[in-house]
This record gives C-alpha cells, structure tokens and sequence, in this order.
C-alpha cells in the first residue's frame, strides 16, 4: 500500500505546481488576514510560505514584508526587525522597507539605527501620500537619537551609537537562546563602548548568575542600582543572590523587552504598498 503523502510533502506540492499564482493566492490570504487582525495567522503562513521560496525574488521580499507587519503587531520586534532586515537585504532600495524597519528599529531600542532607516527612506523618495508620515517618524528619530548620544557625551558618534545599540540587542537575543557566556561578552561590549545605561549592567549580572558567577553578579546588579535605584527587576535578582548562592538552583530568568507590555498597536504606522 502506498504511503500517505506527509502533511509537509502535500504542503509543497500545493506551492510547486504553478508556484507563481499558488504563491500569490497565498499571499493575498496574507494580507487578508493582518487586514483582519489575524496577526498569529499570519506569522505561521508567512513563515511556512518562507520554507519553500526560493532565497530571493520580489514574492519573498513582499513575505517577509508580511511577516514583518505581523510580527510587529504581535509586539514580537525583534522577529519583526530581523524580517525587514533580509527583506532590504535583498532590495535595499525599496523607501518602503526602510521606512517600515526604521519603526522596528525604534521599538527594539536601536535609536541610532531608526534615524538612519528613516534618512534613507527619505533618499529614496517614498511615495507622495506618505512624505507627511515620513518627516513626522524622521523628526521623532532625530529628536530621540540626539537625546541618546547626549547621554554618551560630545565625542560619541551615530555609527558608534548604532554599533553600541546592537551589541546590546545582541546580548538580549543571546539570553533568549540561553548562551549566557556569549550574552556576556555581548552586555561587556556595549559598556566597554560607554557606561552610561543599567540596562547593559543587568543583563550582565543576569548572564554571570546563570554561570554562577555570584560575586560577578553582584557587583554587577550593584552597578546597575547605583545609576537607577528605582530598577525592580534588578532589585529582586540581587535579593534572590543569597538563596541561589545556598541551593544552587537557577532562578526563572524575566528579562522584558521595555516596548513588550506596553499598548502600542494603535500608534505603530506600518506602510503597505
């Protein structure tokens, strides 16, 4: 007896046989449902769609597109950010992209880098109906980077703000993965370029507790109340230090996106084309 096909197998036959139209019914059923509010959905087909485009051509730029707008109005930015990057790495020409990157850009802390994004919107003339949205984003960015590099002193550049922000978005991906060794060197990379922020400094000491490092993670936490007395979640860590030093057992790590909890669905402008 013959083998039922795999759901998988099925899948893709579906989208090889006449792939171009099967691709842009599937695309169509995309954009139906983030029209719809059916962003999870989304998600799921846009990356199922994904496993079987070829690594280039306008049907995967327009996914990821998809996939980036859905992801975003699940809150999930960083996923949205990392879709509209390798969507413009294969048409860094498209203002759209930029322009819609500029906003994950702001919303996973990369200040430096939403400035840029929306500049080259700019260059690259997006379409007329739009050119009021654009300058209202760019004047936003600008006013929030150079709030930024104030905070880092007369000397520090954009493009050392852009790489500072990344090292620490790095680190964040990195804890997320459970590779504390590499979040750490990540988190020492960003203060080791300006010491002016607690975040770098607990996610640090998070990243040392987790390789029992206590002495290091304290110190660690200890730094990051000296410049922000008020950070909570740094208070209970360093509260939790002494039991986990007795037990040894790890504690439930809560490391929070700062944008994750907060209701940012209606003020989230996303260009369509």
């Amino acid at each position: 007896m013959r083998r039922a096909m795999s759901k998988k197998s099925k899948q893709k036959k579906r989208l090889t046989t006449n792939p171009s139209s099967q691709v842009d019914r599937y695309l169509d059923l995309i954009g139906h449902q983030i029209f719809k509010g059916d962003y999870a959905g989304a998600v799921t087909n846009c990356e199922r769609l994904l496993n079987f485009l070829p690594k280039n051509g306008p049907q995967r730029i327009q996914t990821l597109d998809q996939l980036g707008t859905a992801q975003a109005m699940l809150q999930n930015f960083p996923r949205s950010y990392a879709a509209y990057t390798e969507a413009l790495s294969l048409d860094p020409n498209d203002a759209a992209l930029w322009f819609n990157r500029g906003m994950a850009s702001r919303f996973t802390s990369r200040f430096g880098r939403s400035l840029r994004d929306y500049e080259r919107a700019k260059e690259l003339n997006i379409r007329p109906e739009l050119e009021k949205k654009l300058e209202e984003e760019l004047k936003v960015a600008r006013e929030v980077a150079e709030k930024t590099l104030k905070l880092r002193g007369p000397d520090f550049t954009l493009d050392q703000l852009i790489e500072q922000e990344d090292l620490f978005q790095e680190g964040l991906l990195l804890t997320e993965e459970g590779e504390w060794e590499e979040a750490e060197q990540a988190f020492r990379a960003s203060i080791a370029m300006d010491d002016c922020l607690p975040q770098p400094w607990g996610n640090l000491g998070i990243s040392l507790m987790m390789q029992e490092r206590y002495d290091e993670a304290e110190e660690a936490f200890k730094r990051a109340l000296a410049m922000d007395p008020g950070y909570t979640l740094v208070k209970k860590n360093l509260a939790a230090l002494p039991k986990i030093r007795r037990t040894g057992l790890a504690p439930i790590v809560d490391i929070r996106d700062p944008f994750k909890s907060s209701k940012l669905k209606q003020s989230i402008t996303f260009i369509k084309e």
